[in-house]
């Protein structure tokens, strides 16, 4: 046997199956057996050569051979194991793989395939044994670790009949983990091209191998593209804090866990379509523990908010839960199953950012910024940011990691800007092609038998959430392009042809966002003071439009100074009809949001929005050179103020809670303007000072008028 064979690299010959735990006395005695007789008890050879399929010579395995310990867990074959042993989290060592049922040809209708093959596929048990993945497991009760043998690949794959190579999946390989190995990493990615081998642990079995997605190509920019691919392993007291988080999570919500489910299929998935419905709710199905405690958290914790606005479960009664009881669970599973991220940890993540602030913030909490810091983090451990198109990858895996991609760039962007600070995805950190709606269309019908968890009009793919979602990525988009023009922070002083390029962008971003609310599909167009479930979904999508405005404006009349606003050539004076024409728009939008539309899901992002805009307004009064545009913007500023008050004048806490923050900065505005503009910001701030409602100042408090002459200015 030569080296090559021995250790499993990319040189073609013989892989034995032969992954020992040394903890366990049976196989380390075959251990010791088969390294004293060399080969002779190694009954299992396989050999691939390259157009040809597999072919397993086996003789009769040892009662304790590892690959016979792997068929005994298939489903329909000798020895089944309990499903609910089979179906264990993907963080823990009881899950084992399962073979991947071969369609002939795998499209984006066949989506609740790929959900479907975490142990339910009928014909699992039916495939011969060269159809089974060739990575062994073995998992041991008192271990936290698993072992694997010396294989390449070691990804799970099937060969469809279309192509003559097997195509792997990176997600649901059981007890395994997957992470990218970018250029900067352990190895250069030409020398794991021509040499990987499997890294051997202490006792000689196997921790980790690297796995190649993509050869590359000709041009030196078309690397090699490699995987780390490791079995998980953690400390006792990581496994038992994620196992009580998530037994906790499940107590809380029983018995409403799967009408919680069903609401936030509901409400929150049309708005935010990051959870891949299929795969969620069929692995839900099943055994909901396979799905990580940190994502079934957040589901959980984000459809509570609705218990009292759907129909099916609105009794008068309160959820009888406080929604930060899940999410601080939820998050406490997340601290331990973040060590191993895959596309539920990546969705948790992005939802967790989204749950109901407290209803007594006066600004966007930290850690907005922080966790979508995490997200990002997360996507890029498991390679988002490397476009997939030429991977050796399912298809219906593609289409999800590209969607996860632009889910965390859109959070990542929005995210910053609540703070005012650069985004950490920059433009040369990523090559994911764009999405197009066949991508969001992908895992998103609901198979018959998993009906039931959901809403009828969840059923199936809705153009309109996923238009939305496209709408929402294109207009982040020419967000980051005004960012990236405007708002960096300055090294050196840019020189003039510097400044024309990033002017020229400006302007090319505002011709594109100039008629976008004329241009948008009907299906994303809100109607005035009318509750329906589309405009509900819609007004936050146009939220966002306003908000992205909001930056170019600023960007485009920079810079905001008295000399500015004196001069008529300068920009500021140039773009202010333009601005306060789009702002009209704006109030009007704002005006006619009804009650109901309020209480549907805004996202967390909405709130530093809705500051962004109403502080807009303040800003257009402010910069006003003319008495038309000076009377304009007051009356637009009055306008949004009452809608502001009217909005905040609720019980609904969600409601206040998104609103507060705006409300709180345009009553301050009203109350201190006049002081201000009369002896500037040397004007002393005294408490008590006009608090102003819906009609006016509170009873007891006197308001301070608004001037409207220029001379203030």
């Amino acid at each position: 046997m030569d080296d090559g064979e021995r250790l499993g690299s990319n040189i073609q010959g013989r892989v034995y199956a032969r992954a020992v735990n040394p903890h366990t006395p049976a196989q380390a005695q075959f251990q010791a057996q088969a390294d004293a007789h060399g080969s002779e008890h190694l009954w299992c050879t396989q050999r691939e050569e390259e157009s040809k399929e597999s072919a397993v010579r086996c003789m009769p395995p040892p009662e304790d051979c590892v690959y016979y310990y792997y068929r005994a867990s298939i489903p329909g074959s000798p020895g089944e194991r309990d499903t609910t042993d089979i179906l264990a989290s993907p963080n823990t060592t009881k899950y084992s793989p399962q073979p991947i049922a071969s369609p002939s040809n795998l499209s984006v209708s066949t989506a609740s395939d790929y959900s479907s093959r975490l142990g339910h596929d009928a014909s699992s048990g039916s495939h011969p044994s060269h159809a089974y993945p060739r990575d062994r497991l073995k998992s041991d009760a008192d271990s936290s670790t698993t072992s694997m043998d010396i294989v390449q690949p070691t990804l799970r794959s099937f060969k469809p009949s279309s192509i003559n190579r097997p195509v792997h999946t990176l997600e649901d390989n059981p007890g395994r983990a997957t992470y990218f190995l970018g250029r900067t990493a352990e190895q250069d990615p030409f020398v794991l091209d021509a040499f990987s081998y499997g890294i051997l642990s202490e006792s000689s079995t196997v921790d980790a191998n690297v796995v190649q997605l993509h050869r590359g190509g000709s041009d030196l920019d078309d690397l090699p593209l490699n995987f780390l691919f490791l079995s998980m392993g953690h400390p006792k007291h990581t496994n038992e804090t994620r196992e009580q988080a998530s037994d906790t999570i499940e107590t809380k919500v029983w018995p409403h866990a799967d009408v919680l489910v069903g609401l936030y299929f509901k409400h929150v998935h049309p708005a935010l379509p990051i959870v891949s419905k299929g795969r969620f709710l069929r692995r839900y199905a099943s055994c909901r523990n396979s799905i990580p405690g940190c994502l079934r958290g957040a589901v959980y914790a984000l459809a509570s908010v609705f218990w009292t606005e759907d129909p099916e479960t609105c009794r008068g009664d309160r959820f009888p839960l406080e929604q930060h009881e899940i999410v601080d669970q939820a998050h406490r599973a997340l601290r331990s199953e973040i060590e191993n991220p895959n596309f539920f940890v990546l969705q948790a993540c992005l939802l967790l950012i989204h749950v109901q602030p407290p209803s007594i913030d006066a600004m966007e909490a930290p850690s907005t910024f922080t966790l979508s810091a995490q997200a990002t983090a997360c996507a890029q451990l498991i390679g988002l940011h490397q476009d997939p198109g030429k991977w050796n990858l399912e298809i219906v895996e593609k289409k999800l990691r590209k969607k996860l991609w632009w889910a965390t760039f859109v959070t990542d962007c929005w995210a910053a800007v609540s703070h005012g600070n650069p985004p950490h995805i920059s433009d040369t950190s990523y090559n994911t092609t764009i999405l197009d709606i066949d991508d969001l269309r992908c895992d998103e019908d609901v198979p018959e038998d998993l009906r039931h968890l959901v809403d009828s009009s969840n059923w199936f793919f809705d153009v309109s959430s996923g238009a939305r979602f496209l709408e929402t990525i294109r207009i982040t988009r020419l967000l980051r392009d005004v960012i990236d023009s405007s708002f960096q922070v300055v090294k050196k002083t840019p020189d003039l042809l510097q400044r024309t390029a990033s002017r020229n962008q400006l302007v090319d971003v505002h011709d594109k966002l100039k008629d976008w609310p004329s241009l948008i599909p009907s299906c994303l167009s809100v109607s005035r003071n009318r509750d329906s479930p589309l405009s509900c979904h819609n007004r936050p999508l146009h939220l966002t439009f306003y908000a992205t405005k909001v930056l170019l404006y600023r960007a485009l009349m920079h810079p905001a100074t008295k000399a500015a606003k004196q001069d008529p050539n300068s920009s500021l004076r140039q773009w202010f009809p333009f601005a306060i024409a789009d702002f009209a728009r704006f109030t009007d939008f704002f005006a006619s949001i009804s009650p109901g539309e309020v209480r549907g899901f805004w996202g967390r992002h909405a709130r530093s929005q809705l500051i962004l805009c109403g502080n807009f307004l303040v800003y257009l009064f402010l910069m006003a050179a003319e008495k038309e545009h000076i009377e304009a913007a007051h009356r637009m500023l009055e306008n949004f103020r009452e809608k502001v008050n009217k909005i905040a004048d609720t019980d609904h806490i969600p409601t206040r809670a998104l609103i507060r923050a705006t409300k709180i900065r345009t009553n301050s505005f009203f109350s201190q303007a006049a002081a201000v503009m009369r002896h500037g910001p040397e004007a002393s701030i005294t408490e008590p000072i006009t608090i102003c409602g819906v009609d006016g100042p509170i009873q007891g408090q006197q308001e301070i008028g608004y001037p409207l002459d220029a001379d203030f200015l």
